[in-house]
C-alpha cells in the first residue's frame, strides 16, 4: 500500500509540517494583504478627507460669492432706483419749466395783443377826433345862395331858401343862414 511518493500515505508528521508551514505562509500573506488593505484604506480615507475639505471650502466660497452677488445686485437695484428717481425729478422740472415758458410766452403774446388793440383803439380815437376837427368846417351852414337879379326891377336881393327848421343836408332851402 505504500507506493512511494505522495500524499496521504507516509509519515503523518511530514504532511502536517507542510500543512503548518502552508498555514503560516497563508497567515503571513493574509496579514500582509490586510496591512496593504489597511494602508490603501488609510490613503483612500486621507484622500476622501482632503476632497471633503476642498468641497467644504468650495461650498463656503460659493456662499461668499452668492452673498457678494446678492449685495451687488441689491446695490445696483438701489442705485438704479435712485437714478430713476433723479431722472423723474429732472423730467418733472423740465416739464414745469416748459409749461412756465409756454405760459410766459402766452402771457406776453396776450399782452402784445392787448397793447396792439389799445394802440389801435387810441389811433382810431385820434383819427376820428382829427376827422371831426377836419370836417368841422363843412358842418357849418353854408351861406344862402343868392338869387339872380331880376331884370324887371330894381329891387333888393332875396334868398331862395325856404324856411324849414330841423332839416339837414345841402341844396336850396337848407341851412341856418336866414335873411329876414
Amino acid at each position: 500500500m505504500c507506493s512511494g511518493g505522495g500524499g496521504s500515505g507516509g509519515d503523518p508528521n511530514v504532511s502536517g509540517d507542510r500543512k503548518k508551514s502552508r498555514d503560516k505562509a497563508n497567515k503571513r500573506r493574509q496579514k500582509q494583504a490586510e496591512r496593504d488593505a489597511a494602508r490603501r484604506q488609510a490613503e483612500l480615507d486621507r484622500i476622501a478627507a482632503e476632497r471633503q475639505a476642498v468641497a467644504e471650502k468650495q461650498v463656503q466660497r460659493k456662499k461668499e460669492l452668492e452673498a457678494q452677488q446678492a449685495a451687488a445686485i441689491a446695490a445696483n437695484k438701489q442705485r438704479a432706483e435712485r437714478l430713476q428717481a433723479q431722472q423723474n425729478q429732472r423730467l418733472t422740472q423740465m416739464e414745469q419749466r416748459t409749461a412756465q415758458q409756454k405760459a410766459a410766452a402766452q402771457a406776453a403774446e396776450a399782452l402784445a395783443v392787448t397793447r396792439r388793440a389799445e394802440s389801435l383803439a387810441a389811433g382810431n380815437a385820434v383819427a376820428s377826433s382829427l376827422a371831426v376837427l377836419a370836417n368841422a368846417g363843412e358842418k357849418q351852414g353854408k351861406t344862402a345862395p343868392m338869387s339872380k337879379r331880376r331884370q324887371q326891377g330894381k329891387g333888393s336881393r332875396q334868398t331862395t331858401a325856404s324856411l324849414s327848421i330841423g332839416q339837414t343836408g345841402s341844396g336850396s332851402g337848407s341851412g341856418s343862414n336866414l335873411s329876414i
